[in-house]
């Protein structure tokens, strides 16, 4: 199957990038994780537990405390949501 993955999409970092810009997962973070990998986070309160929207290579796109809100602005991003295993 991956082999059959890869000859549609090309090569394998071509798939990895191809799945940042469709694909999306959402899970809980804590903003301390989030301050310490992404300095760009900057600014969010310490010690919070939120839900992050997160590309599929692992970048964040967004935050919130509500996880619907984050759905919902995946769509408006046109990414599809996926299951993070």
């Amino acid at each position: 199957m991956r082999e059959i993955l890869t000859r549609m999409a090309g090569s394998k970092t071509e798939f990895r990038e191809f799945g940042k810009s469709s694909f999306a997962y959402l899970r809980k973070v804590k903003t301390d994780e989030l301050l310490n990998q992404f300095p760009e986070t900057e600014g969010l309160p310490v010690g919070l537990e939120l839900w992050g929207l997160f590309d599929a290579g692992g970048m964040p796109l967004a935050v919130a405390d509500d996880k619907n809100a984050l759905a919902e602005d995946a769509i408006d991003r046109e990414l599809m949501t996926v299951r993070r295993h």
